[in-house]
């Protein structure tokens, strides 16, 4: 292969290579040819995320790690924070030219803010399926208290049926008994007078038998 057929080839993958949106982990790379960018505590304006520092065209950071289309960058006074990959070059850029337009930082702003307006839509549904969901849980909680309270209600008077039960129980033997001790009573009258009317009427039959003398 020729010598310039060599040449091109390796050209071409460096520039490949150039081109490839890969950032090595503690990577020295620098701010693009923008204006400004905002460096944050977390990834764009998700919640929570607070502006930390800016940075400028041909700023130098260090890459700490990324994720998706963040990445968490250290800055040269010390500053830790996360910023849009889009913003880092591997080569120190160009000069800015001074007629530059923050328009692609705020396309980037916007579709940010359609993402955060759809994750609110979606929190605002979970907060609506909880809200419902307990309701449901606060219906279900008072259908139980009032089976509880009923429940309780009916044990009582169950109590109280199997006290007057028993009370009536102990009542009805004690009658019993009376009752049997009340008819022994009569019986032993009944008999004692039997005798007595039998010893009365023998006396009166001795009494008119006559007498025979000689």
């Amino acid at each position: 292969m020729a010598p310039g057929g060599i040449m091109k080839k390796g050209l071409l993958a460096i520039a490949v290579l150039l081109i490839l949106p890969v950032y090595a982990y503690g990577e020295m790379m620098y701010i693009t040819d923008r204006i400004e960018a905002s460096v944050r505590s977390g990834k764009g304006l998700a919640a929570g995320s607070k502006y930390l520092d800016v940075v400028r065209t041909g700023d130098k950071v260090e890459v700490l790690e990324t994720d998706g289309e963040y990445a968490r960058v250290r800055l040269a006074k010390g500053t830790e924070g996360w910023l849009h990959t889009r913003y880092l070059t591997a080569t120190p850029p160009k000069a800015a030219p001074s007629n530059a337009n923050p328009q692609d930082e705020l396309t980037i702003l916007r579709d940010e803010k359609i993402k955060l307006e759809q994750l609110r839509d979606q929190q605002m549904l979970k907060i609506k399926e909880t809200e419902a969901a307990l309701e449901n849980l606060k219906a279900g909680c008072a259908d139980f208290t009032k089976m509880r309270a009923e429940l309780e209600k009916a044990q009582q008077e169950l109590r109280l049926s199997q006290d007057l039960a028993a009370q009536l129980t102990k009542e009805n033997e004690e009658l019993a008994q009376n009752t049997r001790l009340m008819w022994f009573i009569f019986g032993a009258v009944a008999v004692l007078c039997g005798f007595i009317i039998g010893m009365w009427l023998q006396s009166l039959r001795n009494r008119r038998k006559p007498r025979i003398s000689f």
